[in-house]
């Protein structure tokens, strides 16, 4: 079975952080979007990469291609499984 993908739509980290661990790395892959990354930026990112989960930040990147291709080095640099372009 694939597993789901769960989306930490919250303000702050620590509902974020609480879900993630209750649902387990096994089963679920966990989405981060523009509001959650930009209270609380890379380190949660690299927080739960380090602890396992796989994360598609979902921050839809969209500009010119020289930036949106640096933006995307960044995020494979944090470790995250996926990311979203719109062009």
């Amino acid at each position: 079975m694939s597993p789901l993908i769960i989306a930490l739509d919250f303000a702050q980290p620590e509902p974020a952080l609480a879900l993630a661990k209750q649902l387990g790395r096994d089963r679920c892959r966990f989405k981060i979007g523009k509001e959650l990354f930009t209270r609380s930026g890379p380190v949660l990112v690299e927080n739960l990469v380090k602890e396992g989960f796989e994360v598609f930040l979902d921050l839809k990147y969209h500009d010119i291609p020289n930036t949106v291709a640096s933006a995307c080095l960044v995020a494979a640099d944090l470790g995250v499984w996926m990311i979203n372009v719109h062009a």
